[in-house]
């Protein structure tokens, strides 16, 4: 299934990826960033295989244009269902509450603290501090 060189270029990422943090003291940063970039092409190599692999076992395939047309028109139509009887639409929101489990809420809870965790960690690496924004005008023309 793969080819010659392909099973020829992953023993030699092997290689480099085996050794590479032995002889990490001892090589300059060219060295590095191609020990590195073999170690990425490696890897790339391997997870694009089990993907392929995955693929085929499991018979995924893209949705065709039926069915996502008939996705949307299916959500048109409730949009416009809602909006012409809100109450209709109040009622059925309530009812789905009701019918929530402790487990469900953890489980979507606990997505969504880890959603406000990485937007907070965006906005941390955004602003480069972690409180406030950075002023980069003179410090008498910033205002507080």
């Amino acid at each position: 299934m793969l080819s010659r060189s392909l099973i020829q270029s992953t023993k030699t990422a092997t290689r480099n990826v085996r050794f590479a943090s032995t002889n990490a003291s001892k090589q300059s940063i060219v060295e590095k960033v191609t020990n590195l970039s073999s170690q990425v092409v490696y890897w790339g190599k391997v997870t694009g295989e089990i993907a392929k692999q995955v693929y085929v076992k499991e018979g995924l395939s893209p949705p065709t244009t039926t069915q996502i047309q008939s996705v949307y028109q299916d959500l048109y139509k409730k949009a416009l269902e809602s909006f012409a009887n809100p109450q209709a639409a109040f009622q059925s929101v309530k009812e789905s509450a009701k019918n929530l489990n402790k487990d469900i809420v953890l489980k979507y809870g606990a997505y969504g603290i880890q959603l406000v965790g990485l937007f907070s960690l965006g906005e941390i690496i955004g602003r480069r501090q972690i409180v406030g924004y950075p002023s980069f005008g003179p410090k008498a023309a910033a205002h507080h």
